[in-house]
């Protein structure tokens, strides 16, 4: 984002810290609760996913040519490779022979050999080497390749589709947000690594802890309380997706210093919902993102937590305090958000109560829902 547009966010900030309000919807929003909990919601959301484009990792993730990374995507494992042309490739990560996983984790390489027989593959996805050819006359003639998946990159990020046959068209799915997220910068940051959630939580349920801030003060009482205000809001749309800023605790400080003196990054962490799964929040000191998916069933959800850092961790040291404050944060999402969640999907799946209410306090939760619902109507209960 440039100055201008900061320094206006830090204004309706400060504001809203000042009149001690946050933005507020019209009405309450009401939500069945089996919205958590049905088994058509699962299969409809799982469909949704499915067809929508998905931001997978950072861009720094594969920093030049001759490097691959490998991601899980709704059950699925996905091969990422940047060729020498510098390409960006996508791929199901499945052998010709007999589907193994052809490699794990992320690396350098020139060709990539399965573990099970040592099928080879260069990084455009061609079959390169296949040991006892003679057994595989069919198999080995002409140009076999990998399953290809359409990929991209915008805004510092990486993208794909599961599907094989899609369009993806970045930009256009993210609109204006495409120039203010790749204004961070933070896709081309220093990655520190994935951690993984496979919690007893509905994949929105843990969505929905990203959503407002109106529980900080008593679920984060001794973490982010510590550094944010709590219901205290600026929330804009775009399309699909949101942005939330969350003031800290010492913006009320800037009310006594000129604007042009003001360090805007300094007083508030902003929250970006990417429809359909994706929660990117960002500081100036690091970028996390957060993909979250639905798991095998309704109460089920897999979040896949990574971060980056503008710091050189090439320092021991630094790279270790980069390290600390993932962690820090990692840890408070899993041992506060989503463990007191587990308890709430546990009620709703109960059946006690028909709904549950976000307050005009939480429009993040009106419109991630909201738009929810809109994308699943078309192909809904035909």
């Amino acid at each position: 984002m440039d100055r201008d547009q900061l320094i206006d966010l830090t204004r309706r900030a400060l504001k809203l810290a000042r009149d001690k309000t946050t933005d507020l919807m019209p009405t309450e929003y009401t939500v069945a609760a089996d919205t958590y909990t049905s088994a058509t919601h699962h299969f409809e959301d799982t469909a949704m996913l499915l067809a929508s484009p998905q931001l997978v990792g950072y861009v720094s993730e594969l920093p030049r040519p001759g490097t691959y990374a490998t991601k899980t995507v709704m059950g699925r494992s996905v091969l990422l490779t940047r060729a020498a042309d510098g390409v960006l490739r996508a791929f199901d990560n499945v052998c010709l022979h007999r589907q193994s996983r052809i490699t794990e984790g992320c690396g350098a390489a020139r060709r990539l050999a399965c573990p099970y027989h040592s099928w080879s593959y260069d990084l455009t996805g061609a079959l390169a080497g296949v040991p006892g050819k003679e057994g595989f006359p069919e198999t080995s003639s002409g140009t076999p390749r990998l399953t290809e998946l359409p990929a991209a990159e915008c805004a510092g990020f990486l993208w794909i589709s599961l599907d094989p046959n899609a369009t993806l068209d970045i930009p256009t799915f993210l609109g204006p947000l495409a120039a203010e997220l790749d204004s961070w910068g933070i896709g081309r940051w220093s990655p520190l690594g994935e951690k993984v959630l496979d919690c007893p939580i509905n994949w929105k349920l843990a969505i929905d802890t990203f959503a407002e801030n109106y529980h900080f003060a008593t679920v984060h009482k001794t973490t982010f309380a510590t550094i944010a205000r709590s219901n205290c809001t600026v929330f804009d749309s775009f399309g699909p997706h949101h942005r939330l800023v969350f003031p800290l605790n010492g913006i009320l400080d800037l009310e006594d210093v000129p604007e042009e003196e003001w360090e805007p990054l300094q007083a508030m962490v902003v929250i970006y919902a990417l429809f359909p799964n994706i929660v990117l929040s960002c500081t100036v000191a690091n970028g996390e993102l957060f993909r979250v998916y639905p798991a095998d069933e309704p109460g089920r959800s897999i979040t896949v937590h990574q971060n980056s850092t503008p710091l050189d961790v090439s320092e021991e040291s630094t790279a270790a305090g980069a390290a600390a404050v993932f962690e820090y944060a990692h840890s408070t999402v899993r041992d506060e958000d989503y463990a007191l969640v587990a308890g709430l999907q546990a009620n709703l799946e109960s059946g006690v109560r028909p709904h549950l209410v976000f307050g005009r306090n939480e429009p993040g939760l009106h419109h991630r829902h909201s738009t929810w619902v809109e994308a699943v109507k078309p192909t809904a209960r035909q």
